[in-house]
């Protein structure tokens, strides 16, 4: 019993830190999408690692996901 809510309140969490890491990750891709589009060689390299990072760290958010899910099967 103890488990299940603390397994709950832990897949609430990361949903909500899902939620939020998704509509940030979408912010900075249009952004670093916007300064792609410049004439700007430097710009445009931050803007690709800007992506990168962007895309890695959003793996990292939504993985969680994953892990919270396959301890709830344990």
């Amino acid at each position: 019993m103890k488990m299940d809510k603390i397994l709950q309140a832990l897949q609430f969490f990361v949903t909500a830190i899902g939620t939020v890491s998704g509509a940030y990750a979408a912010v900075k891709l249009g952004l670093y999408g916007l300064a792609h589009m410049t004439k700007n060689r430097q710009k445009i390299e931050e803007a690709r690692d800007g992506m990168t990072n962007t895309a890695i760290g959003l793996f990292i958010a939504l993985s969680a996901t994953a892990i919270v899910t396959w301890l709830k099967t344990i």
